[in-house]
């Protein structure tokens, strides 16, 4: 499944127009949908909230004039790749205690490691990709 649509441009020191604010549940519910698709429903919670912070992360730092979304599903894993056209590689930060925000690539890491996945940018920097196992099928009740 692929996506892409426009953001809105505005300085660093403006908040997030509401259009674009409003496209983070709109591809979480596209990627939720395409899961269940592909029969990967245990998979739904883990990528949509990847989704939710690889998009935003897109939204507020990327410098491109659109954002895509590539979500590739295969019989061992499944793969999220945004591209924010932006040239500036993502960094993890540690953002202070009590900060609202910094903590999007901790989170993404988080998960990819416990779903057995992993993540990481392009070489060119303009994406951030982040790859989860398939669980293997349960046996049946006997």
């Amino acid at each position: 499944m692929a996506v892409w649509f426009e953001r809105r441009q505005r300085s660093a020191d403006q908040p997030m127009p509401t259009q674009d604010a409003l496209r983070v549940p709109q591809m979480r519910r596209l990627v939720a949908a395409r899961l269940r698709l592909c029969g990967l429903p245990e998979l739904v919670e883990p990528l949509t909230l990847l989704t939710s912070e690889l998009v935003t992360n897109a939204l507020e730092h990327g410098d491109g004039p659109g954002v895509s979304l590539l979500l590739v599903c295969s019989s061992n894993t499944v793969r999220l790749t945004i591209d924010d056209g932006s040239r500036e590689s993502p960094r993890m930060r540690t953002p202070e205690l009590d900060a609202e925000s910094g903590r999007g690539l901790w989170i993404v890491e988080s998960i990819a490691s416990e779903y057995g996945g992993s993540w990481g940018v392009s070489p060119d920097s303009t994406k951030t990709w982040c790859a989860l196992t398939v669980p293997a099928p349960k046996e049946p009740d006997v």
